[in-house]
This record gives C-alpha cells, sequence and structure tokens, in this order.
C-alpha cells in the first residue's frame, strides 16, 4: 500500500508547494474542457454500455468469447496507437468524413474508446453473475425483458456497475495517449499537462496534475460508496 501510495503522496506535496507556478496557465480552461469531455463520455458509455452489456449476457458462450476479445483488444493497444487508428475514422479525408480532429467531438470521441471497455467489462460480468435460477423464475413468472432488466439484473449488477462506471470516468478523464493525437485541441487536463510541462516546466505541470486528480476523484469515491451501499 505504502508504494501504491507513494507517487500520490509525491504529487500531493509537490502540486501544493508549486501551486502557484499556475498563475500564467489556462488552468480553467483545461478543467472545464475535461469535466465537459469525461462527462459526456460516461454519459454515452454508461447509455449505450448498459443494454449492450445485457445483450452480451444473451448470446451464446462461443459468441461471447469472441466478443470478450473483442473488447480486450483496445485494451491492449498503447492509447497512442489507438489514436492513431481513430484518425483514419474520424480525419477529414477518412471514409466517415466527420473531420472530428482537433475538435470537441474528437476529443470525447477518443476517451469513449480509451474508457468504454472498462465499464462494458465490469458491467457484462456483474450481469452474467445474476443467478440463473432467478432469471428463469423471473422469465416462467412472465416478466418481460424490460421488467426482467429493471427489477432484477441492474438492481444486482448495481456493485459492479458502479465500480466499471468509476473506472470508465478514470480512464475517461486521463486518457492522454489518444486524445494528443485525435484532438490536441481542444485540450483538456491530460495534454494541458504535457503542454504545461513544456512551457513552464516541471512545478506548474505537478500543480495542474494535482488539480486533475482533485477534480476527477470525488465521482470514483461516490460510485464506490453506491456500490458498498448497494451490496447490503
Amino acid at each position: 500500500m505504502a508504494l501504491l501510495a507513494a507517487p500520490a503522496a509525491v504529487l500531493l506535496l509537490e502540486g501544493w508547494v508549486h501551486r502557484d507556478a499556475l498563475a500564467p496557465v489556462p488552468t480553467t480552461h483545461y478543467l472545464g474542457t475535461s469535466l465537459g469531455s469525461a462527462a459526456l463520455a460516461l454519459a454515452i458509455i454508461v447509455g449505450a454500455g448498459t443494454p449492450l452489456a445485457w445483450w452480451l449476457t444473451r448470446l451464446s458462450a462461443r459468441v461471447q468469447a469472441w466478443a470478450e476479445a473483442l473488447l480486450i483488444v483496445p485494451l491492449l493497444l498503447p492509447p497512442l496507437v489507438l489514436g492513431l487508428a481513430l484518425i483514419f475514422l474520424l480525419g477529414p479525408d477518412s471514409a466517415t468524413h466527420l473531420a472530428w480532429t482537433n475538435a470537441f467531438a474528437g476529443l470525447v470521441t477518443a476517451e469513449i474508446y480509451e474508457a468504454a471497455p472498462y465499464f462494458v467489462l465490469a458491467a457484462w460480468t456483474a450481469m452474467r453473475a445474476v443467478p440463473s435460477a432467478m432469471v428463469e423464475a423471473a422469465t416462467t413468472l412472465g416478466w418481460s425483458p424490460w421488467r426482467l432488466v429493471t427489477r432484477l439484473y441492474l438492481p444486482l449488477a448495481a456493485p459492479g456497475m458502479a465500480i466499471g462506471a468509476a473506472m470508465a470516468w478514470s480512464r475517461a478523464i486521463g486518457a492522454f495517449g489518444a486524445p494528443i493525437v485525435v484532438s490536441y485541441h481542444p485540450a483538456g487536463l491530460p495534454v494541458g499537462i504535457w503542454i504545461t510541462l513544456e512551457d513552464f516546466g516541471l512545478p506548474a505541470a505537478m500543480a495542474l496534475a494535482l488539480v486533475l486528480v482533485v477534480a476527477a476523484l470525488p465521482l470514483p469515491l461516490l460510485a464506490t460508496g453506491l456500490a458498498r451501499h448497494a451490496e447490503h
């Protein structure tokens, strides 16, 4: 635990000591961009990932194995490589002609691709843990798919889904590799830390990194607290 806490302790100390170095840094811009993009990315991930996770539980074991592999591949790719791949999907000369590079939509998309697998895998695992006997009993009683999801799957899978949402939020707001390729501007806090390091040096970058942690921490703490409450 001491080894795991050491980087956070250094960040807390150095970031607080050098907080005055943030004066020339556009901290408010970086913070607003990160909070807005990560919140939108999380809403899309949870909104689309929840029905996806439930649908995956309905597939055969063989198809689920392939689906697991497809979800794991983005986690294996270095984020920088993921960003390079997204250029071929989001760039102005891509087949989609979206021209989302260096745009807020591109930043949100990059964060979704980095963070979505964490939530989907966690939600899927939690839903697969719902006892099959309970599902069969509810089906025998004539429950509709909607009632089955809302009254059985979601309540029992809530702790795992909350943890998945916390991981997805942390990954989205801390995403650097894909956003720096896809959307260098507008810059969120992770890319802003890199720019600050180059322009103003390490003390200012450490102080801005502390801002990132302070801004991102409340939601994961709330989610883990809700997960413990849901277990009870």
